[in-house]
């Protein structure tokens, strides 16, 4: 009986954990991160970003030292699109 209580202590913790980091993966700020792509510096971006968004599509500005400064969650995938000059729009 006792080693039942430790394997059901056991599983409860490590799906516990993985909440935890799930969690952790949708709440995090891209801000601070190094862009995806180093040679695109001091330029704007729009396209998902692992880790962030759940997914979803982010618009995003790279730094001249390639570190995301600002950026916009969408709240759709794939659906960023340029339109024109430096401009980028998620539809609504």
């Amino acid at each position: 009986m006792k080693f039942t209580s430790l394997t059901t202590i056991i599983i409860s913790a490590a799906a516990m954990a993985g909440i935890a980091i799930a969690s952790q993966e949708d709440n995090n700020t891209p801000m601070g991160s190094e862009c995806p792509n180093s040679d695109t510096r001091d330029a704007q971006h729009c396209g998902p970003l692992n880790g962030f968004n759940k997914g979803k599509d982010i618009i995003y500005y790279c730094g001249y030292d390639g570190i995301i400064e600002t950026y916009i969650p969408c709240t759709c995938e794939n659906c960023c699109r340029f339109t024109g000059g430096r401009n980028i729009q998620c539809p609504t």
